[in-house]
């Protein structure tokens, strides 16, 4: 059975280039997604028109930080991500399996999950390190639904990045 989402998808170009571009460093392959924050789900039910546009109103007109690297262990091995942060995000953020009271608030986008571990350490370190510290601004971003198992909801050519970002 599909899982429900909401997503925030950045799409000024130059942000999506540079996230693009790590994430296709770290992969080896171009992302099949845009880049994007889950902001709520997996939930029972697909968001109405005025859950998300709730949600829309309430995170228009800011920004989001994208900064500061971090590492953490999963079932396929180890993930690299870079944190998110808006000061309004906590207002919208709904994830079930995920419980801030128990897992703390942590929103962040995933730019590498896999078995790589060494990998993984090496890119961490990279971005980590004050010589190539990477600290994106973004105010330019929609808010849609995403149902897994359905990609054809979730077109990639609608957002593209600037190619000469990085």
């Amino acid at each position: 059975m599909p899982s429900n989402f909401l997503f925030v998808v950045f799409s000024d170009p130059y942000v999506v280039g540079v996230l693009d571009f790590l994430m296709e460093a770290m992969n080896g392959r171009k992302p099949l997604q845009p880049p994007h924050l889950t902001i709520q789900g997996p939930l029972s039910s697909h968001p109405t028109r005025e859950e998300i546009d709730s949600v829309r109103a309430v995170l228009a007109g800011t920004q989001f930080l994208i900064a500061n690297p971090g590492v953490f262990q999963t079932k396929s091995g180890v993930a690299v991500y870079l944190r998110v942060g808006n000061p309004k995000l906590r207002r919208v953020w709904k994830k079930p399996d995920y419980p801030v009271k128990k897992y703390g608030f942590h929103p962040h986008i995933t730019l590498y999950e896999g078995p790589k571990v060494a990998m993984a350490n090496r890119a961490y370190g990279f971005l980590k390190s004050g010589k190539h510290r990477i600290e994106l601004l973004c105010d330019e971003f929609t808010v849609v639904p995403y149902v897994s198992k359905q990609a054809d909801l979730f077109p990639r050519e609608e957002v593209l990045g600037d190619e000469n970002a990085i």
